[in-house]
């Protein structure tokens, strides 16, 4: 008699680096290789790295940055501009007897100290009806521009036409005031712009490095406002400035005439190594928030910035408060002034937009992911992790006995630990874990222009091994039906 033996099929087990992994894995490299695209970072796809980003900027809220120098901001508050009754219409323009005074205080006197860098952040390349205040405005500005120890005064310009990129040429409007720059013996005026743009979320999520102009002796590049102040703070004459800013504007310039594909360029900031950047435009690194900007009172948001109301302020404050190496900002965050921007702290005023993308320049230039093979390291040791984390919790599943038959204080004792093993709430753990981690590095980073941002890339990769889960939990579920039967 024959004896038949049986002999059973031993399976061998997984382990957590098996195929899954490299799925996993790809899928995250494919997230993230498309979120380094600008178009792909600005859609759905990169919209949790955004907010980490985001969430890093409010915990940075008014951080005093290390080495940084004080910014004043003279504030034109709507008191100003409610003119000589507060019952009447707000003007129309920026009151000139008040700008003027502005402008002189922030001068200073000859012999004295005095701020680095002054910008007016109000147009004044075109005149209003009131022709004395005007008149009073020339003589400031030709007086600043014959003094050698002068702060360097940085004029704010609205262009027109197009939007300052090579194939939309923007262009300056004629004005009298052209000449005084011009006719200046010092070099110590300039005008440039400080043009923001955003998406449909923040109106002032980035910052433009330079705007294309169509110029009566040809095509040239205008550097933004932020440029010419971070490198004043640290040139030794304004003249300097300039030559060193028109300097890293040569690649930019051959850009906008079309003779040159590539935009980046290097600002070079005295005493640092040159800053590199690689586009027309990049995020603000913000960093400072003045809170209510309309506060009748002075306000000192962070240890190197100030906010004083123009109706309060007097030539020795000014003095006093930007002598080392400061920047004065002559503006307004006024609701009058229609120039408000809604930032990554509300709506904020376009002078207080404006000190925040100077304190980044400063702080760490353009503001940039990690270099891309460091990203690929920490992404590569993030999904291990994830991998780790469900298999792991795959593994106290299998250890785990039923539930039916336990008494009801285990059932209730259980329920926090088979949570804590479901692979949907795992996915959202780690989807959480991955953000913060994320907003947290970023918090430092920002201080030398690096931010992190792998939320999406992690969640990609903890979607297929949650999809490897319930796949496992549907055999697991086939096998015991098919027991049954």
């Amino acid at each position: 008699m024959a004896s038949e033996e049986k002999t059973e099929t031993i399976t061998p087990e997984k382990g957590p680096f098996d195929f899954n992994f490299l799925v996993s894995l790809a899928l995250a490299m494919l997230v993230w290789i498309g979120l380094r695209n600008d178009v792909v970072w600005g859609s759905f796809v990169g919209e949790a790295d955004r907010e980490a980003l985001q969430i890093a900027f409010e915990m940075r809220v008014n951080k005093t940055l290390p080495g940084s120098h004080p910014i004043l901001f003279l504030n034109l508050d709507d008191s100003v501009w409610e003119g000589a009754t507060a019952d009447g219409p707000a003007l129309a323009y920026a009151p000139r007897p008040v700008l003027a005074d502005l402008i002189e205080a922030s001068y200073g006197t000859p012999g004295m100290p005095r701020p680095k860098v002054v910008i007016v952040d109000i147009d004044l390349f075109w005149r209003t009806p009131d022709e004395a205040a005007e008149l009073r405005i020339d003589k400031i500005l030709q007086r600043w521009g014959r003094d050698p120890e002068a702060p360097m005064l940085i004029l704010q310009r609205e262009v027109t036409e197009g939007d300052g990129r090579p194939n939309s040429l923007a262009a300056a409007r004629a004005s009298d005031r052209d000449s005084i720059i011009l006719s200046a013996p010092e070099d110590n005026i300039v005008w440039a712009s400080a043009q923001l743009t955003g998406d449909e979320v923040m109106g002032a999520r980035y910052f433009t490095h330079f705007l294309c102009i169509d110029t009566p002796t040809g095509i040239d590049a205008s550097a933004t406002t932020a440029f010419y102040a971070s490198v004043a703070r640290k040139a030794e004459t304004p003249r300097e400035a300039v030559q060193i800013v028109q300097k890293s504007m040569e690649g930019p310039r051959s850009y906008c005439a079309g003779t040159w594909d590539d935009v980046a360029f290097d600002l070079t900031i005295p005493g640092r190594e040159p800053m590199a950047f690689k586009g027309q435009q990049s995020l603000i690194n913000y960093n400072l928030n003045a809170g209510s900007a309309d506060d009748p009172e002075p306000q000192l948001p962070a240890a190197d910035m100030f906010v004083i109301p123009a109706g309060l302020v007097q030539p020795g404050m000014v003095a006093g408060l930007s002598a080392n190496d400061g920047v004065v900002i002559i503006g307004s965050a006024a609701v009058a002034a229609r120039d408000r921007h809604i930032s990554a702290y509300g709506a904020m005023g376009g002078s207080l937009v404006i000190a925040n993308v100077i304190r980044g320049v400063e702080a760490g230039g353009e503001v940039r992911r990690m270099a891309w093979y460091l990203e690929a390291i920490l992404l590569t040791l993030f999904v291990m992790l994830i991998v780790l984390a469900f298999w792991y919790c795959r593994k106290a599943r299998d250890y785990l006995k039923p539930m039916d038959g336990l008494h009801w204080a285990m059932r209730i004792a259980r329920t926090p630990i088979n949570l804590l093993t479901n692979p949907v709430i795992i996915k959202i753990l780690i989807g959480i874990g991955v953000f913060w981690v994320g907003a947290g590095a970023s918090y430092f980073l920002l201080d030398d222009g690096l931010w992190l941002g792998l939320a999406a890339p992690a969640y990609a990769a903890a979607l297929n091994e949650a999809r490897e889960d319930f796949e496992e939990l549907m055999e697991s579920l086939r096998n015991a039906e098919t027991k049954n039967v």
